[in-house]
């Protein structure tokens, strides 16, 4: 593994739920040891990416990403976009939505929202939805480059429940299907009880530019209740690409 990949392993480890964590436990989770994680902090602490707490001597990520995480959504401001299409989604379907983009492993959530009402599904932002068990995954994976499908369908990939399909074959046949259809949509294959419904929205790549979905209760997504948000899903879908494009989409 080269430098740069460890010191991205690093970084990796940090999340909603892991905010700051202690040289040893990083490098277990890292899998490094701990001489070379320590040498890979302190070059990232030099450029402001790792800060060490004076009070808990643990390390928490620092204020070098602020300033890139600013020019990026100056650049490209899909954040924004992504969460005005998301509460809107939310008003006329009353379920939850999340709008998410590639990275290394699956998608990252980007904006989301909870409808204002009891026994719905909870969104952990940090939370990585893996491209081959997430509908958000699979509707990018399904209309993906046929390049992009077999770079990520080599990837490792585990179960995460045990209605998870791991099976390049079975995903290359949902993945058709999904593209067919123009939607993905999954039942208990990333959180056991959660049934989710995606489709992507794209700028100008061959590749999605990520995904939209909504998830529910594993119960209450009956066809019916399917036939119902997808036209509502493809309007969402249709305003982001009109809000990162400027073009109307079709």
């Amino acid at each position: 593994m080269k430098t740069v990949d460890k010191a991205l392993s690093v970084l990796d480890q940090f999340s909603m739920e892991n905010t700051e964590i202690g040289l040893s436990e990083l490098s277990r989770m890292a899998g490094l040891d701990k001489a070379a994680t320590r040498r890979l902090l302190v070059a990232l602490s030099k450029h402001g990416f790792i800060e060490q707490s004076s009070d808990t001597r643990k390390y928490r990520l620092g204020h070098g990403f602020l300033r890139l995480a600013r020019i990026r959504e100056a650049t490209v401001p899909v954040t924004r976009a992504a969460q005005e299409v998301a509460n809107w989604l939310v008003e006329q379907t009353n379920e939850t939505v999340h709008v998410s983009i590639p990275g290394a492993q699956g998608m990252t959530t980007i904006a989301h929202r909870l409808p204002n009402r009891g026994h719905v599904v909870n969104i952990v932002p940090s939370q990585i939805l893996y491209y081959h068990a997430t509908a958000s995954g699979l509707a990018y994976l399904s209309f993906a480059s046929a390049e992009t499908a077999n770079k990520i369908l080599s990837m490792k990939r585990e179960k995460m429940t045990e209605a998870t399909v791991t099976s390049k074959p079975e995903l290359r046949k949902m993945t058709s299907t999904f593209r067919s259809q123009g939607y993905s949509q999954t039942r208990n294959t990333f959180e056991s009880d959660v049934s989710s419904i995606a489709m992507p929205f794209f700028q100008d790549e061959h590749d999605p530019a990520g995904s939209i979905a909504l998830a529910l209760p594993k119960s209450d997504l009956t066809d019916g209740r399917r036939d119902e948000l997808l036209p509502f899903l493809k309007e969402a879908v249709s305003r982001l690409e009109t809000a990162l494009t400027g073009l109307q989409s079709s």
